[in-house]
């Protein structure tokens, strides 16, 4: 028996947002500064301000969760013959965005909701004279 587990957590804080003064230019006019006001608006947006316009940015925090993993069981009963019993998982959720990622998160990948898949192969060998 062979098994091949996966587990995934990953999470992310967008900061410091800005925009080019121009084209060609190579420094970041941040928002925030230069007569600009950055407000988040809970955890879907976050709100650009300056004496000219007000527009709103989608906020890109993720908290990601994700276990893969393939577990075989291999039956070989007479030579060349062969059975295979395949069970397959393929789970993911989410989590707190912009949260540290800790060790347990790695268990909550594993509880997350996901696929189940099982397969069978079997291989007989048939002697030819």
């Amino acid at each position: 028996m062979e098994t091949y587990a996966e587990p995934f957590a990953a999470s992310g804080r967008y900061a410091a947002f800005g925009e080019l003064p121009h084209a060609g230019a190579r420094l970041l006019r941040e928002y925030g500064t230069d007569g600009t006001t950055v407000r988040r608006f809970g955890n879907d947006s976050i709100i650009v301000s300056d004496r000219d316009a007000r527009f709103t940015l989608g906020a890109r925090d993720f908290g990601a969760l994700s276990f893969r993993s393939s577990t075989v069981l291999r039956w070989e009963w007479r030579p060349g013959s062969t059975a295979f019993l395949v069970w397959q998982q393929n789970r993911s959720g989410s989590s707190s965005p912009g949260q540290l990622v800790r060790p347990n998160r790695l268990w909550d990948a594993i509880g997350a909701k996901g696929d189940n898949i099982v397969a069978l192969k079997v291989a007989w060998w048939l002697p030819m004279r």
